[in-house]
Formats: C-alpha cells, structure tokens, sequence
C-alpha cells in the first residue's frame, strides 16, 4: 500500500544527536533503567550500539520528546508524529495562532539572506514539525466539535453522502 523508502541523509543520527544533548543523560538512564555510557552509546552514531524499538519508545515516553520517533519517521521520508492524546477542543484557537508563527517563523527565515547553516536547517525541520503537528492538532479539535453536536454531525454525514453520491470528492 505504501512505498517507503528509506533516505539517504542521517536524519535518525542527528535526531539521536540532537535528542542527547537536550537531555540529562544520568537521570534518564536511571529513569530508563540502563546505564549511562549504555545510553550514551546508543545514542551515538558513532558507536555499533542501536537503540531498540522498545527503547525509542520507553525514551519517548519518559521524556515526552518526539524527536527521536519523528528521526526515524523523516528517515522513512514520513512526516513528523502527531501526540493525539494532547487533543483539546478548548485549544482550538491556540492551535491555530502555533501553527501560523511556525509557518511566519520559517517563512522569515527563508527571506533571511544568511547562509544555510546545520543549526538553521535544523531550525527549519523543526519550525515545519511544529507546524505540522498544530495544524492536524487543530484539524482534530475541529472534528471533534462537529461531532460533540449531533445536528452539525448529522448535516455533515449528509452533506458528505450527497457529495459522494454525486462523484465529488
């Protein structure tokens, strides 16, 4: 059904990269239960020792950071994860005004006429990660209000089965 393919750039490396330095690596491997240097070599490129599925998630978890799953999702030329359970209908318009600075944010530093540095692009990921993330976020919030009004749901069920039974998509 899907035709993945694996990416040429090292997006998971630098995802491990960027994840380590963003953590306490000490706290998290007692948090993790695994030594420190066991953690440190897992996260390093660098090193034969691979993080596992179940470790990528138990970090994820512990540490509610996306950014190694979103690494392996961009190696599989995937977009960024989307943490569902963070779905609120009452943050509808906090999605909105997110995912527009993210969008102003990276619009800005397209115009910049400074060179494409690591950091920037990396900037850059991420500026397109959060807006991704707020806009399903927000698109979410809004599924969720049609369906909490019966009316509104029930015009939208018939309205969507007109449009099928018409050809329109």
């Amino acid at each position: 059904m899907f035709d993945f393919k694996v990416s040429t750039h090292n997006h998971f490396d630098e995802a491990c990269r960027k994840f380590s330095l963003a953590h306490n690596m000490v706290a998290l491997a007692g948090q993790a239960g695994m030594k420190v240097q066991t953690l440190r070599n897992k996260l390093n490129p660098d090193q034969i020792h691979q993080l596992t599925v179940a470790e990528m998630l138990l970090l994820t978890d512990l540490t509610e950071d996306a950014t190694l799953i979103d690494g392996a999702l961009s190696q599989l030329q995937c977009l960024p994860c989307v943490p569902v359970n963070e779905v609120a209908a009452e943050k509808l318009p906090a999605y909105v005004l997110k995912a527009t600075a993210e969008v102003g944010q990276l619009a800005a530093g397209v115009l910049s006429q400074d060179k494409f540095s690591t950091a920037c692009r990396r900037g850059f990921v991420q500026n397109v990660n959060a807006g991704i993330r707020c806009l399903t976020l927000a698109a979410i919030a809004v599924q969720a209000r049609v369906h909490a009004n019966p009316a509104m749901a029930g015009t939208t069920d018939v309205l969507s089965s007109i449009g099928a039974s018409l050809g329109v998509v």
